[in-house]
């Protein structure tokens, strides 16, 4: 009996509400309908996926552009190190003015000895000329002594002269070289180093990059969720106004109190208002996207918050062992490793031998004794050992073995830290992903829910406020799940990047 009651209640109540549709609905003054909303995207923002979005910023990104000329910064280090075998060969040139001519003046400085020892030369000759016989004394070897004679003499005035060796005006050029034979292994060692170095630029470019992909995902599946947050708070609005135009209706009919229908314009007030947020945040994501893609264009993703919930990841043992092996940081640290061991080297070098071979060719002018008297090339060996130096070596070899500690401590902490970290990420990923497929149904209870209880607010059976609440459960289950899914989808990225494997990603979301 009670059945059939409510039943013919509901049809009566039904036939009202027919009745009063000629009449005008109340539009709420102070706020615009839900069908006057804007569209949350821009009709002709170009849609882009994950991949395509991917790959304009490899080619964009500043960022990733400055580790690019990193890499060839370290490339040229490494090219400048190889040539450090190759000798070192200058072009010299010199001019020099001198105050005075270098010369030897004989006259002034042994004049007495020099006039002697012209006399006594003199005085043989005459003394050699009274002995001879005249019979022998025959006009060619008078000839003879006389031309000694004049010899003599002629070579008297010229010591008595100024001897000149150098002329004020000097000119002279060289060709010289200089190569380092032996350098302690010195050079080897920078090559090395120069090496580890170009790795090192490598790898800072692939942890940039990692981390440039993992902030995509971030920006582009966060603007994701916040278009279908603000889509759903969109809808939530449409279901308040259109509970609030039923509300009226009752009202007019006598059906409900006023009490109830201000109760549902406030509802549709407060769902008008979030829904208005919702859209700001949008445009705020919507500046981020644009921003990590270096465009000025409209776009917009092309993507859904859904997720393969049937496919299972991998073994967690798979993600801790590429990530040992292959990221990036680790990488580094390794290199760092071999570099402070090559530096403790480059120490050793400081206290063994160092051997070089050089060379010259002179150019002058050849206008004067002196450069006369400098040859025109010579080569030679030198060699130099190092006994006392004011540079700390002993000081400095030590730090370096310190540095060689302190850098192999540091990576066996990190690969601790990193195996750590791909542990708590393997888990709030698979935590994340249970918690979406159970709010699967929850979705499905709260849908079933509010149809139910909007069905019966129309027969009369239900109140405004469980209508309401309903539908408030409804729009914070659905943005739950997909607050959920978005934290799925950035823990896997991150569980991907920290294994270098940002391919399979894609296999585990749309």
């Amino acid at each position: 009996m009670k059945k059939t009651t409510l039943f013919v209640l509901g049809l009566l109540f039904n036939s009202s509400l027919s009745a009063v549709d000629g009449v005008p609905k109340t539009e709420p003054s102070s706020l615009n309908l839900a069908e006057d909303s804007l569209p949350l995207n821009h009709p002709n923002a170009q849609k882009l996926s994950l991949k395509n979005a991917w790959a304009r910023v490899l080619s964009n990104h500043e960022g990733l552009h400055a580790q690019e000329y990193a890499i060839k910064r370290a490339s040229k280090m490494k090219l400048a190190a190889k040539l450090s075998f190759l000798p070192q060969i200058d072009l010299s040139a010199f001019y020099v003015y001198l105050s005075n001519p270098i010369k030897m003046d004989f006259a002034s400085q042994k004049q007495p000895g020099v006039q002697k020892a012209t006399n006594q030369i003199h005085q043989g000759l005459q003394n050699i000329q009274q002995n001879i016989p005249p019979q022998v004394l025959t006009p060619q070897i008078q000839a003879g002594m006389q031309g000694v004679m004049q010899g003599f003499g002629a070579l008297s005035s010229t010591l008595e002269a100024p001897l000149l060796f150098s002329k004020q005006n000097v000119v002279i050029g060289a060709l010289s070289i200089i190569y380092p034979l032996y350098m302690g292994g010195a050079r080897f060692t920078m090559v090395r180093i120069a090496d580890l170095m170009q790795k090192d630029a490598n790898e800072v470019y692939r942890l940039k990059k990692l981390s440039t992909f993992q902030e995509l995902v971030s920006v582009y599946y966060g603007m994701v969720l916040n278009a279908e947050v603000a889509e759903t708070l969109e809808e939530v609005e449409k279901g308040h106004y259109k509970h609030f135009q039923n509300a009226l209706k009752m009202q007019k009919v006598g059906q409900i109190a006023r009490v109830e229908t201000l109760g549902a314009q406030v509802a549709y007030d407060k769902a008008h208002i979030a829904s208005v947020k919702a859209k700001d945040v949008l445009e705020v994501s919507q500046l981020s996207f644009n921003s990590i893609l270096s465009s000025k264009d409209d776009l917009a993703p092309s993507s859904k918050l859904e997720i393969h919930t049937e496919k299972n990841l991998p073994d967690l043992s798979f993600f801790v062992a590429s990530t040992l092996n292959s990221y990036p940081a680790l990488k580094t640290l390794e290199n760092q490793v071999q570099i402070s061991k090559e530096n403790t080297k480059l120490q050793i070098a400081k206290f063994l031998p160092q051997v070089s071979f050089f060379g010259s060719y002179l150019m002058k002018q050849n206008n004067s004794v002196f450069e006369d008297m400098i040859p025109s090339w010579f080569v030679g060996v030198a060699g130099r050992m190092p006994i006392l130096s004011p540079t700390g070596r002993i000081q400095k070899y030590q730090a370096s073995k310190l540095a060689e500690l302190q850098v192999s401590s540091e990576q066996i902490q990190a690969k601790k830290n990193m195996e750590l970290l791909v542990n708590k990420t393997y888990k709030e990923t698979l935590s994340y992903l249970k918690e979406y497929k159970s709010l699967l149904s929850s979705v499905e209870l709260a849908k079933e829910n509010l149809k139910l209880q909007e069905q019966a607010f129309l027969q009369g059976l239900s109140t405004n406020a469980q209508v309401i609440d309903a539908r408030n459960t409804l729009s914070s289950i659905i943005v739950e799940q997909k607050s959920v899914a978005y934290k799925y989808i950035v823990s896997l990225a991150s569980l991907m990047a920290l294994s270098d494997h940002i391919d399979l990603f894609y296999e585990f979301v749309y």
